[in-house]
């Protein structure tokens, strides 16, 4: 009789489609085609009832589950997951490994797992750090993943974050992020050059990313402002949206940048989007180990970005990559002034690198490989 392959219920809080969920996503998507079986489980976000990830993993065909949420703390969704966790144990004879993707789902996790155990297993997709509240949400976090029996880092440095933090280096792994890698979409690109009225000759510039304060895009605004006076055919595309939105297109307008910035929303032709780049440029304050940058590379584009998290990693495989240091604008000018001078190159090279090393099958197989362990060695944590 053939060995059963690992369960694992991938559970997200999501407050749209961002980094963290295309993650998840592919991560339940591949993990049949590496020796496991998942299911998705998305709690609804009570305030904006966000349910996009939800909505996607269905329409692909992902075994995926919606569990409502009326409340910051809701008994009901608390009982909807133990009763996901109780379903698989009686079909598998064991409890399925429960690997949560965030703070909230960790929070629900634990509490589902505390009458019943199950293995719980939990990536830091990365620590958005910077107001009090913030500093205080991550010290809350540590302290409760501290009662998880695996916790996996999608960047080198967040492991001496964890350590010192009292985490055992016996219970963290590393699993590097994986995608669906794209390719180019040369008549996707025409079409958007077309839709946004782009110039055959226009040098593009595009920042991928949640319109937040992490991504630092204030300073990419203010370091573009001369550099798109000096070269008149460079233009700068925001994709994405979030909270700073309005702050952000009240900065360009103070700039005078005109059409020169053009904030695109949320898009979701993104091969499109790359392909019609000529940089891809990620400002980012703190990252992990970032999809767009993979992206990017999958689709020949040159990255600028932050020596963050795992971006000098990454960059290293690139040829026509460039680092510059987080927070400096007159870096980041440069940078941009350099790219809009310079013919630009596909980088050939780092799309190689990552499909052979970023695919979504090779983030499966790392995480199959910790479901397994649990399995076989048995999980230790206490519900305590």
């Amino acid at each position: 009789m053939s060995e059963r392959r690992p369960v694992a219920l991938q559970l997200r809080s999501s407050a749209g489609l961002y980094g963290a969920d295309r993650v998840v996503l592919a991560l339940n998507r591949a993990l049949v085609h590496a020796g496991a079986r998942g299911r998705l489980l998305s709690i609804n976000n009570y305030r904006m009832q966000e349910q996009a990830l939800h909505d996607i993993a269905s329409a692909t065909g992902q075994d995926a589950v919606l569990l409502p949420c009326r409340g910051r703390v809701d008994t009901a969704t608390v009982g909807a997951l133990a009763a996901q966790i109780d379903a698989a144990r009686e079909r598998e004879g064991r409890a399925p490994v429960v690997h949560v993707h965030d703070y909230k789902s960790a929070f629900y996790a634990w509490l589902a797992t505390r009458r019943q155990p199950a293995p719980l297993v939990a990536t830091l997709h990365g620590w958005v750090e910077g107001s009090t509240s913030l500093r205080l949400y991550t010290r809350l976090e540590l302290a409760l993943l501290r009662r998880f029996d695996t916790l996996v880092v999608v960047a080198g440095e967040q492991i001496d974050r964890l350590v010192r933090a009292g985490v055992p280096r016996s219970r963290i792994r590393h699993v590097d992020n994986g995608i669906d890698c794209p390719v180019r979409d040369e008549r996707g690109a025409s079409s958007l050059r077309t839709e946004l009225r782009l110039s055959p000759k226009a040098r593009v510039f595009s920042a991928v990313a949640r319109l937040s304060s992490e991504k630092n895009l204030a300073m990419l605004l203010r370091a573009f402002a001369p550099v798109a006076n000096r070269h008149p055919d460079a233009v700068l595309l925001l994709a994405g949206d979030g909270p700073q939105r309005e702050e952000l297109q009240a900065l360009a307008e103070r700039l005078s940048l005109g059409t020169r910035v053009r904030f695109l929303g949320v898009r979701h032709d993104m091969p499109a989007v790359y392909t019609l780049s000529d940089h891809l440029v990620l400002p980012s304050l703190t990252e992990g180990m970032p999809l767009v940058v993979l992206e990017a590379m999958a689709c020949e584009v040159p990255v600028i970005a932050s020596a963050v998290g795992d971006v000098p990693r990454l960059l290293a495989q690139s040829a026509h990559g460039r680092l510059v240091p987080p927070g400096d604008t007159d870096a980041l000018e440069q940078a941009l002034d350099e790219a809009a001078s310079q013919a630009t190159a596909r980088d050939t090279s780092a799309r190689d690198y990552v499909r052979e090393r970023h695919s979504a099958h090779a983030m499966a197989m790392g995480y199959v490989d910790i479901y397994r362990s649990l399995r076989e060695r048995g999980h230790a944590r206490r519900a305590s």
